[in-house]
């Protein structure tokens, strides 16, 4: 936000006519050089053609290095949409003008570096022909079930893989290994093309932990709301876009309905990148025009390369001999589901089985703190044929000894050394298990993970918690439960990110019923609440 600020700011103060060629903007804050032409019959249309050539020509001053051209450009393109506001002209065109220079920021603004597992898709560079004609003849002898064109573009990403990024894609191809024959068969059930199955390589290189500047996680980097849409649970102890086998059924289902609104696989595949809205305004633009290629010139950079890099990805993943790749061979995991009721500490539960707690939290990406939810059953994924062991293990923990840590929700005044008295853990621990750098950082509302301090019980906090903001991550003794209510039969402690929805579905009821019940005249909750979600 600060960097999006500061170029706002910049923009502002920059508000110059755009160095290219183009014509001189008349605004309010530079005197016209020439008579204010006639208006045009559509002055809409006008417009909409003078900002996307200006945002055109930033663009490509960007990608000259022209840093100072692609500002003025910029601020070109602002100080005509203020123009054109003052004049009134049709606002809900104006806000779609908006976004889309709110798009250019959010695509060149942030050069800092990327988060952990993210990849990054090169601008294309120039290619000879015969680079081009080599690289359609290698194509032609691979059999493909998506339109797959090769290029300039497509040439050029085929090299970037294949020269500076090929260590990368070694690695992404071997992870993929474990993966595509599950990804394959989501696909063939939905009636989908196969080949969609190497999507992620492009997305997070198969890692289900990548994290996206964006904030998209996952093998298939899906953002919260629209994996919350796709019916994936996230909250502050599960996130099942890291799951990559939950993942693969909501990002199936995504493409599905993708390809459902535009009809056409390429178009489908740019709107899961940057959103079906961008794509729509993009055929707004293109007066007509209907295919990815036509429409390109129209959308964020990121999205302009986004299929040319899965064509690319294709002609090398499905081909590896011609580019000097190894083989891997399929070797999917067998995995089943044990019912876990109730919290339940993967380290504690690893111990009593007999495996390292690595290798279970590997097979559960999706508990963010390796922590089972202290509500309702949790499906833990466990190795094939394991089944009975983890079953009989999770029966003998007794209930004070099935975690270590507890779930605390930052109130009003909460410091790390304050949660850590009131728990009997220490500063230290609190700031290693949630990530924390600065004790000041913390936020109202925010999840914590307080670890037990070595050699510590069980007890419940030192002072009385309230019943609105905290709970146990263990089931408490029933002399305990008093000072967290969340535990209790048919309560539940609210976590961020969860609604009104999410609960109900969770638990079996109607949003309707939860209000009731908690005497609700509205759907706004916040995390500590505790609802009553049964009688």
């Amino acid at each position: 936000m600060q960097r999006k600020a500061a170029l706002w700011a910049v923009l502002v103060l920059s508000l110059a006519a755009c160095k290219s060629s183009l014509p001189p903007v008349v605004g309010v804050l530079s005197a016209p050089s020439t008579p204010v032409p006639v208006a045009e019959p559509d002055p809409t249309a006008a417009l909409r053609d003078e900002i996307d050539n200006l945002l055109l020509a930033a663009r490509e001053a960007q990608e000259r290095g022209d840093v100072g051209e692609a500002v003025d450009c910029r601020a070109a393109a602002l100080e005509r949409l203020l123009v054109a506001q003052q004049e009134g002209l049709a606002s809900a065109e104006i806000e779609d003008m908006f976004a889309d220079l709110i798009e250019e920021l959010d695509t060149y603004w942030d050069s800092g570096e990327g988060s952990p597992g993210e990849v990054e898709i090169p601008e294309p560079g120039p290619v000879p022909p015969e680079a081009v004609a080599a690289a359609r003849d290698r194509a032609e002898e691979v059999r493909f079930d998506l339109p797959v064109v090769v290029n300039p573009e497509v040439t050029s990403l085929i090299e970037y893989y294949t020269g500076p990024y090929r260590e990368r894609f070694t690695l992404a191809l071997e992870r993929a290994a474990r993966y595509l024959p599950f990804i394959r068969e989501e696909l063939q059930r939905a009636g989908q093309p196969l080949d969609l199955a190497y999507l992620p390589l492009i997305e997070s290189a198969f890692n289900p932990r990548a994290r996206s500047r964006a904030r998209a996680q996952g093998l298939w980097q899906f953002m919260a709301g629209t994996g919350k849409l796709y019916d994936l649970r996230i909250n502050g102890l599960v996130d099942e876009r890291n799951d990559p086998y939950l993942a693969t059924i909501a990002a199936v289902r995504h493409l599905g309905d993708l390809h459902s609104m535009f009809g056409d696989w390429e178009l489908a595949l740019a709107a899961y990148n940057s959103g079906a809205g961008r794509v729509t305004r993009a055929q707004r633009r293109g007066k007509g025009a209907t295919d990815f290629w036509s429409l390109r010139r129209h959308l964020p950079r990121e999205t302009r390369n986004y299929v040319p890099a899965l064509w690319a990805a294709l002609v090398v993943a499905k081909s590896p001999d011609a580019y000097g790749f190894p083989r891997f061979e399929e070797r999917p995991d067998c995995l089943r589901r044990v019912p876990l009721d109730g919290a339940f500490d993967l380290e504690v539960l690893a111990e009593h089985v007999g495996v390292p707690v690595e290798q279970l939290a590997e097979l559960n990406p999706a508990l963010v703190h390796r922590l089972t939810p202290a509500d309702g059953r949790y499906q833990l994924a466990v190795p094939c044929g394991q089944e009975e062991a983890y079953a009989a293990a999770a029966a003998k923990i007794p209930a004070s000894e099935r975690v270590r840590q507890y779930m605390h929700v930052v109130r009003k005044g909460d410091t790390p050394s304050a949660i850590a008295r009131r728990y009997g853990s220490t500063v230290e621990a609190i700031m290693t298990a949630n990530r924390l750098r600065n004790p000041r950082s913390l936020r109202v509302g925010q999840t914590l993970v307080v670890p037990r301090a070595p050699g510590g019980d069980l007890a419940p906090p030192r002072r009385a918690a309230s019943a609105r903001s905290n709970q146990p991550l263990q089931e408490r003794p029933k002399a305990a439960t008093s000072w967290a209510p969340g535990q209790a039969a048919g309560h539940y402690v609210v976590q961020a990110g969860d609604t009104l929805y999410d609960i109900a579905r969770r638990h079996g009821t109607t949003v309707a019923e939860l209000k009731r019940l908690n005497k609700l005249s509205g759907s706004r909750i916040k995390p500590g609440d505790v609802l009553v979600v049964a009688r």
